[in-house]
């Protein structure tokens, strides 16, 4: 049924205060007299790097007119400081009337400052969302709005809106403590350097791992799932720590107003963080395979190619390991290097960390020294092709698992 645009503004922003950190001003505040006219509702959020208004207009009013002034408004008014040294200030105007009384939906090409006028028909609830300046509120929320009140529900009312305001003044008060920021911020530091990349190469080993059948599939599935959570732990603590998409004040726990809860909340996160880094380091490995089963003959000459990119081989104690990388474009041949992490494990030929191919194919060949770990990485000339290869030399005389 057709609604009222002060309905429908109680009924978006009683959504949209606690989720974006709009404030509402009273229409007789001197400060926005300039507009208040053309306007039924006004809410703005003045503070981070995108302030913006959210006014509401209904039938008769003039939502070009209140955007062109309160963009002024915003540009004299919300201006670097030492604080914050940019700003990008966004006006959004909602203009709620029946479809024949609209104004065009769209951008304002005369404001001073990004702003546009998005439109909703009160008597069928289609919303028009063009545009998008700095600081606009969810689309979806209007939406969500319209369709409610065009179902019949009852719009909020105003001590629901007060309420609604009061939940925004008490999350602006939720503040990471700045031990806990000091120390979330050297952790994902460290963890990042640590086990950013494993994680993202772990969801694209993930599947293959989860096909193969080779000896500690489970050991290994395991690991590079770890890789994944750690990933996800390292994502969710930088959101939180850079306030990305006002995760700061919506993340369950880490917002809640009473300190002990927070506390609670991000002791769990580092401990959580450390248990993962601590299985996946120290756990895991012990249960790996330290031989691979089978004769140990077929590592005596083995042979990798660029098939072998991202994955395991193994090697036994003086045998050799040929990286046969003819597989690329042989415009890429000429310059191919390749370098072996741990040369003490495993080195080329010439006892050197560094193999480089300088013409013919790319092909190097290293020399198994003593038992360990090591990785050979190839790169060519131009950058756009690499190679990494996981070896694991082992002895003869070594138990299997």
């Amino acid at each position: 049924m057709p609604f009222e645009v002060e309905d429908f503004a109680r009924a978006a922003l009683v959504r949209i205060l606690p989720r974006t950190r709009y404030r509402l001003a009273a229409q007789t505040d001197s400060r926005f007299q300039n507009f208040a006219g053309s306007t039924v509702r006004i809410a703005y959020r003045q503070q981070g790097a995108t302030p913006a208004f959210l006014l509401f207009s209904g039938p008769g009013q003039n939502p070009q007119s209140a955007a062109m002034a309160a963009a002024a408004w915003a540009e004299a008014n919300w201006r670097p400081n030492a604080i914050q040294r940019r700003v990008r200030p966004g006006v959004v105007v909602v203009h709620v009337a029946p479809g024949n009384q609209l104004t065009p939906a769209g951008p304002v090409a005369a404001a001073v400052v990004p702003s546009t006028v998005w439109t909703v028909d009160s008597a069928t609830g289609k919303v028009d969302t063009a545009g998008n300046p700095p600081g606009s509120p969810p689309a979806s929320e209007l939406r969500r709005s319209a369709s409610s009140l065009m179902r019949g529900e009852a719009a909020p009312t105003l001590s629901e809106l007060d309420l609604a305001e009061k939940g925004v003044m008490q999350l602006r008060t939720v503040t990471m403590p700045g031990f806990w920021r000091a120390a979330l911020s050297v952790m994902l530091f460290v963890f990042a350097l640590r086990y950013g990349l494993g994680g993202v190469f772990s969801l694209m080993a993930l599947p293959l791992l989860i096909t193969a059948g080779s000896p500690g599939l489970i050991s290994y599935i395991a690991r590079e799932f770890i890789y994944v959570l750690l990933l996800a732990g390292i994502l969710l603590g930088a959101g939180i720590l850079f306030n990305f998409r006002n995760l700061a004040f919506r993340a369950p726990g880490f917002s809640s107003p009473v300190p002990a809860t927070r506390n609670f909340t991000w002791g769990a996160y580092f401990a959580a963080m450390i248990g993962l880094a601590v299985v996946v380091d120290g756990v895991i490995p012990a249960t790996l395979p330290k031989t691979p089963t089978g004769s140990t003959a077929q590592y005596q000459h083995v042979t990798a190619t660029t098939n072998d990119d991202g994955t395991d081989t193994y090697v036994i104690v003086g045998g050799d390991l040929t990286v046969d990388l003819t597989g690329w474009p042989s415009t890429e041949w000429p310059g191919v290097a390749f370098k072996t992490s741990n040369p003490s494990v495993l080195s080329s030929a010439g006892a050197s960390e560094v193999a480089a191919v300088t013409g013919g194919k790319p092909i190097a060949k290293f020399l198994a020294n003593q038992s360990g770990s090591s990785r050979v990485e190839a790169a060519s000339a131009d950058g756009r092709y690499t190679y990494q290869l996981r070896v694991n030399v082992f002895s003869a005389s070594t138990p299997g698992p």
